[in-house]
């Protein structure tokens, strides 16, 4: 703990991106949550950081930061979530081909806090990119009192229903809005597919291989016919109606809070956002948040309500069957997603092995469901 209140000197220039959330100062944290307007005469005088080991490794370094000031005032965040890129240089320039870091930071920079965006986020204190180091840092909002979803148990048909109608909002609010091609950071599929694709079939003798007792043979097949149709499949998706898509929209990545409105959701990790067709992402949340039966049982009442919603919030000229071939194509993200994590990350651990073979199970039987081999046969 630092007992001396800091000396702060205020500059309208970009701050220093710290390495890891260690190295995060009590002068550093005050300047910026001056800048970002919750703080005003206090300073920080001591920091305890305290890893969160979910979101650390190849990818990057998160912490929760408990915050100690020289004097009480209101808003001053006691905590704060520290988001920060991989300290490895060489991490930092591979994950560049595919804009992790570039990504969430541009979100939470210029839409995140857009007065008109429809759904809630984690509030943003600093968002910054380093374009020649690669290097971010993200300083958000913590979240607390919140009921964190769980894709291994879950969700109930309450928060599916809510997870739902809050994607049709936020797909209705960015349908083919001509800010998405005005944002440098924003990539549509094709601005990246030859990266994808080599990372995809790099990845997926690793997956076959890590996940072996858990394989089908038919999702074994479809993954192996998709690499085949990569660009011809990333082309597609980036033709039609466009809208933002959060990429990676599931369980794991919602936070449920009760509000005197009702029971609400936040929605967090804005690494993987994309300009895409909307359905890519109910697709992904079907087939990765629910179970087999769950799915089957309120997936037509979903489809209903996501379509629903986007008709209410002045979406024209989309039709339900448009939505249906969307929801078979948009199962090609899950796949994308799972063979890649699969065959990059580690899930040794026993949770990570049975969200591997959950994963399998519900992906295998959504693949099988939409016939999503006979949309491969088309695209091919």
């Amino acid at each position: 703990m630092v007992s001396s209140v800091p000396v702060i000197t205020e500059t309208e220039g970009p701050l220093s991106i710290p390495s890891t959330p260690e190295s995060i100062s009590p002068i550093w944290l005050t300047t910026t949550l001056r800048r970002a307007g919750v703080l005003d005469r206090a300073a920080v005088v001591g920091i305890t950081v305290t890893p969160v080991a979910g979101g650390s490794g190849f990818v990057g370094q998160t912490a929760r930061l408990r915050v100690a000031y020289d004097a009480r005032e209101a808003g001053a965040p006691a905590t704060v979530f520290a988001k920060l890129s991989s300290a490895d240089p060489a991490v930092r320039q591979q994950l560049r081909r595919v804009g992790i870091y570039e990504t969430e930071a541009g979100f939470y920079r210029d839409m995140a806090l857009q007065p008109t965006f429809p759904i809630r986020v984690p509030r943003p204190y600093l968002s910054q990119y380093d374009e020649d180091t690669s290097a971010s840092i993200l300083l958000l909002e913590d979240l607390s009192a919140v009921e964190f979803g769980d894709n291994l148990t879950g969700c109930s048909a309450t928060d599916a229903r809510i997870a739902v109608r809050q994607l049709g909002l936020l797909h209705a609010h960015c349908w083919n809005a001509p800010l998405l091609k005005s944002l440098s950071w924003l990539r549509a599929l094709t601005d990246e597919v030859q990266a994808r694709a080599g990372i995809y079939q790099a990845m997926l003798p690793r997956f076959e291989q890590r996940c072996a007792e858990f394989l089908t043979p038919a999702l074994r097949e479809a993954a192996r016919r998709f690499a085949l149709v990569f660009p011809e499949y990333s082309q597609q998706c980036s033709n039609g109606p466009q809208t933002l898509t959060h990429g990676d929209f599931r369980a794991d990545n919602l936070a449920f809070v009760q509000t005197s409105e009702g029971r609400g959701v936040t929605v967090f990790d804005w690494q993987v956002v994309r300009r895409s067709r909307g359905p890519r992402d109910l697709a992904y949340f079907l087939s990765s948040s629910l179970s087999v039966e769950q799915r089957r049982t309120l997936e037509e009442s979903l489809l209903d309500l996501y379509d629903e919603t986007l008709k209410a919030n002045g979406v024209e000229g989309y039709s339900t069957g448009d939505l249906r071939r969307d929801i078979q194509a948009g199962l090609g993200a899950p796949l994308t997603t799972w063979v890649i994590a699969g065959g990059m990350l580690d899930f040794s651990s026993e949770r990570g092995t049975d969200l591997l073979k959950q994963v399998c199970e519900r992906l295998s039987a959504a693949l099988d469901d939409h016939r999503f081999m006979s949309y491969l046969d088309e695209l091919a």
